[in-house]
C-alpha cells in the first residue's frame, strides 16, 4: 500500500494523528515536494509512516528521494581535498637560536665591563628621585599651609586686641580713664555677644532651612507616588488579539489546543508565524525553548533546549508547567 492510498483511506489528519508527523509534511511527502524538506527529514518521515503501517510499502519513494538530493546536492558540501607540505617545527629554528644566542651574548657582555650593576643602581636612583620629589612637594604644601595659619591667627590677634603705641603709657589717675577702660570692656562683651547670637542666630537658620528642604522633599515624593499610582490605576489593559510565534534557532514544532473545544494543531516552522486569539482560551507546546512569543501586551522570551507550556487567552499569556497543562487538558499530554 502506498502512501497516498493510505491518506485517501484515513485522511491525512488522522495520518497525522497517528503519526505525529505535520500535515504540511505529509502533502510534502504525497505531492513528492521534495524541495520544501531536507534529505534527512523526508527519509526521518518514512522510518515513523513504516513503524506505523506495517504494511506499507515506501521503497520507490525512498528511492525517488534519494536521487532527487543527490541531484540537487548543495555546492558546499563538495569535498575540496587540499594537501600541502608538512613541515616539522618541533625544535628551535636557527633564527630562534640565534636571538637566544643575541640576548645572552648581550648580558654577558654588560656582565664583563661592570655596567649591569650600573643600569640597576640606575634604575633604583630614578625610583628614589620620584619618591624624593613627591616627598618635597608635599613638605612645600605643608609648609605654605602652616604659613597661611600663622598669619591669619596674627590677624585675629591685632583686630580682637588693639595695642596701645609703646610712646604713651596708661596711669590710672582719675575717674575718666577708668570710664574709658570700662566703656571699652563692656563694648568688647557687647561684640562677643552679638557675634554669639549672629552665631547662633545663623545655625537656627540653617535648621530651619534644612528642615523645609526636607518637608519640600517628603511632600514631592508623595506627591510623585500618588500620582504614579494613579496613572498605573486609570491605565487600561490592552485586550490580547494576535500572538507571534517567533522560532530564534532553526526550525520549530509547536503545538495548539482550545481548551474549550479542545481541538489541535501543530505546526513546524522556522519563520515567524501570527495567530489569531479570538477571545479563546489556548495552550501551547514547544518542543524547545528557544522562540519568542510576541503579543500586544508583553514578550515572553525563552532561550533552552527544553520542552515549555503556555496558557493563552486575551488578557494574559504564562507559562506553566506540565502537571497544569495536564489538567488543563483532560489529564492528558500533547
Amino acid at each position: 500500500m502506498q502512501l497516498n492510498e493510505i491518506i485517501d483511506k484515513e485522511s491525512v489528519e488522522q495520518v497525522s494523528n497517528t503519526t505525529n508527523i505535520s500535515i504540511d509534511n505529509l502533502n510534502f511527502l504525497a505531492n513528492e515536494e521534495f524541495a520544501k524538506l531536507t534529505r534527512v527529514k523526508a527519509l526521518g518521515f518514512l522510518l515513523i509512516l513504516e513503524r506505523e503501517y506495517k504494511d506499507i510499502d515506501l521503497s520507490a519513494l525512498r528511492e525517488r528521494i534519494k536521487l532527487y538530493f543527490e541531484e540537487h546536492k548543495p555546492v558546499d558540501e563538495q569535498v575540496v581535498m587540499v594537501s600541502k607540505d608538512h613541515i616539522d617545527q618541533s625544535g628551535f629554528s636557527f633564527f630562534k637560536w640565534f636571538i637566544v644566542a643575541s640576548l645572552l651574548g648581550g648580558a654577558w657582555y654588560l656582565y664583563s665591563v661592570g655596567k649591569l650593576n650600573g643600569v640597576l643602581q640606575n634604575v633604583e636612583t630614578q625610583k628614589d628621585f620620584f619618591d624624593d620629589s613627591k616627598a618635597l612637594e608635599s613638605n612645600s604644601s605643608l609648609e605654605d599651609a602652616k604659613k597661611v595659619s600663622v598669619e591669619r591667627t596674627r590677624e585675629e590677634i591685632v583686630i580682637a586686641t588693639p595695642i596701645a603705641p609703646a610712646e604713651k603709657k596708661i596711669t590710672l589717675t582719675s575717674e575718666e580713664p577708668k570710664n574709658a577702660i570700662k566703656s571699652a570692656s563692656s563694648t568688647n562683651k557687647a561684640v562677643v555677644s552679638t557675634i554669639s547670637e549672629s552665631e547662633k542666630s545663623t545655625e537656627s537658620v540653617v535648621q530651619e532651612v534644612v528642615k523645609s528642604a526636607e518637608n519640600v522633599v517628603k511632600k514631592t515624593v508623595e506627591e510623585v507616588v500618588n500620582e504614579t499610582n494613579k496613572v498605573e490605576d486609570e491605565t487600561p489593559s490592552i485586550p490580547i488579539s494576535t500572538i507571534t510565534i517567533n522560532p530564534t534557532r532553526g526550525q520549530l514544532w509547536f503545538g495548539f489546543i482550545n481548551i474549550d473545544t479542545k481541538k489541535r494543531r501543530e505546526f513546524m516552522k522556522s519563520s515567524t508565524t501570527p495567530f489569531e486569539i479570538k477571545d479563546g482560551r489556548w495552550l501551547l507546546v514547544t518542543g524547545h525553548g528557544f522562540v519568542d512569543i510576541v503579543s500586544d501586551l508583553k514578550t515572553v522570551e525563552v532561550a533552552d533546549s527544553k520542552k515549555h507550556y503556555f496558557y493563552i487567552d486575551s488578557k494574559e499569556i504564562r507559562e506553566i508547567t506540565r502537571r497544569e497543562f495536564r489538567n488543563m487538558n483532560g489529564r492528558r499530554g500533547w
